[in-house]
């Protein structure tokens, strides 16, 4: 059992012991923990990063000051008796004082954290008197004219800087003053017309444009102490007025397309928009659009060459004549509307005309090539007559490439260009005999084929007989007159 009486008795020679014991350990010196300690390191600038030139190291308990290097950075040996904590210290002129907490250990080398002291006075900014004028900055190359929807104004950053490139300080500052050099004459403003430098030696005007497009040149001088430092003319170029009656232009990329073959088929319409000054209108100016047949997309904004694109799509109403009646709209500086109608060709199927109609020698042969409302067929198609026989030849138009089709006059049916080389042509079948081997002319066969955006189309004349059509989908009729036409079936329209 244990006796708590005798343990009461004897606690206080225990505690005297455990003080003794602790005391003599404290007194005496560890041989194993003592020797030499490396620490290292680096000062910073806390606003900069830069390291901080010449900066000190302080340590306690030793109350050792070691000098850092230019660069910040410092490396030093401590003698220790044991291991312990160091407080490091760091101090500059200038900065606030940093302190940092360093377990020290003889033998090894302690990398101190980065100290970043923080800088208590400011460099003082010196420079010498102006020697140059810098364009620093410019806002835009180009504005618009005044009330044209565009960016009305330039802004323009000048720097003074002396002999080495320094800013020219508050102490050092210099009047600017702004003018213009040639200049349209609409009104064009400057302000202010004298800046005054800041203590970073700037010096910001503003250039306004006036009711007139062209070019303004900006001058900017300053006299110090007697001497005239100006920069070169500056040019800002004033344009993208409102769109203007006579400077607007629309018209399609094919006059005619084959619009009338399927649903979906797509004609681009270009608009071109310029201000009376005969310059692209404002960048974004919008264009409306619509169409007597089809369907149309109902607006562009021009770009910068005052140009703008739709698509005019084949689609119901179809046009039963063909011609269709694009119209594009927009406003002027006097709000009145500038507006262009102009005709585009649905073209279809082809149809072949000939006659007459069979294959002989010493004939002369008309023949057509239109669609079904006797309209010409699209740029691009291929025409060509081929002949087949002995002791003969073909001449005349046996072989054409159709251009796009051309309105005169007006934009209706009637004014469509048909004739000669675009929906009518000739070639003759002659004799060819060669004197040296005669031989009788004979025609075996004449083909005349057609190819291109509207479809395909084939016709043959033999000797005998009415003409004959390889192509799918395709009918031989006898006119009236004794011709023979070949038609393709009108389609059926399906959307694409």
């Amino acid at each position: 059992m244990f006796d708590f009486r005798m343990f009461r008795t004897l606690l206080p020679v225990f505690l005297f012991a455990a003080f003794f014991v602790g005391c003599d350990a404290l007194s005496s010196d560890d041989p194993d923990n003592s020797g030499i300690v490396t620490l290292t390191g680096q000062v910073l600038n806390e606003r900069t990063n830069n390291p901080i030139e010449n900066g000190f190291i302080r340590i306690l308990p030793y109350d050792l000051l070691f000098e850092a290097a230019e660069d910040g950075s410092y490396t030093f040996d401590v003698d220790i008796d044991s291991t312990m904590d160091l407080q490091v210290t760091a101090n500059a002129d200038g900065f606030l004082s940093e302190s940092l907490p360093v377990l020290a250990i003889a033998g090894r080398t302690i990398q101190v954290p980065t100290f970043s002291l923080y800088p208590i006075a400011e460099e003082t900014a010196t420079s010498g008197k102006a020697s140059n004028i810098i364009l620093q900055t410019q806002s835009a190359g180009t504005m618009g004219m005044r009330e044209s929807g565009s960016e009305e104004q330039v802004t323009l950053t000048f720097l003074l800087a002396d002999s080495v490139a320094n800013p020219v300080i508050l102490k050092e500052s210099a009047e600017v003053h702004f003018r213009f050099g040639a200049q349209p004459g609409g009104g064009e403003l400057i302000s202010p017309a004298v800046a005054s430098t800041d203590n970073n030696g700037i010096a910001t005007v503003v250039v306004s444009s006036g009711t007139k497009a062209g070019v303004v040149q900006l001058i900017a001088e300053t006299t110090v102490e007697g001497r005239l430092i100006r920069f070169q003319p500056i040019a800002i170029t004033i344009h993208g007025g409102l769109p203007d009656q006579t400077h607007f232009s629309l018209g399609p990329a094919l006059r005619n397309f084959p619009g009338l073959n399927a649903f979906g088929l797509t004609n681009i319409m270009s608009v071109i928009v310029g201000d009376k000054f005969s310059n692209p209108a404002r960048v974004g100016t919008a264009v409306y659009f619509e169409t007597s047949h089809g369907i149309i997309e109902g607006s562009t904004n021009t770009d910068e060459q005052g140009q703008g694109k739709v698509s005019l799509i084949s689609a119901n109403p179809l046009p039963a004549d063909g011609v269709a009646h694009i119209t594009a709209r927009t406003a002027d500086d006097q709000q009145n509307i500038v507006t262009s109608t102009i005709p585009v060709l649905f073209s279809g199927t082809p149809v072949i005309g000939v006659s007459p109609g069979t294959a002989q020698v010493n004939q002369v042969y008309n023949f057509s090539v239109m669609d079904y409302n006797g309209n010409p067929l699209s740029a691009g198609t291929s025409i060509s007559v081929t002949l087949s026989g002995t002791a003969v030849r073909i001449g005349g138009t046996t072989s054409v490439l159709l251009d796009d089709t051309a309105f005169f006059g007006g934009m209706d049916y009637e004014h469509v260009v048909r004739g000669p080389g675009i929906t009518q042509f000739t070639f003759v079948v002659s004799e060819n005999i060669d004197p040296s081997a005669p031989e009788t002319p004979v025609v075996d066969s004449i083909t005349i084929s057609v190819s291109g955006p509207n479809g395909q189309l084939e016709v043959v004349l033999t000797g005998s007989g009415a003409p004959v059509t390889s192509s799918d989908d395709a009918q031989v009729r006898q006119r009236v007159d004794g011709s023979f036409e070949i038609v393709m079936e009108k389609p059926v329209f399906n959307e694409r």
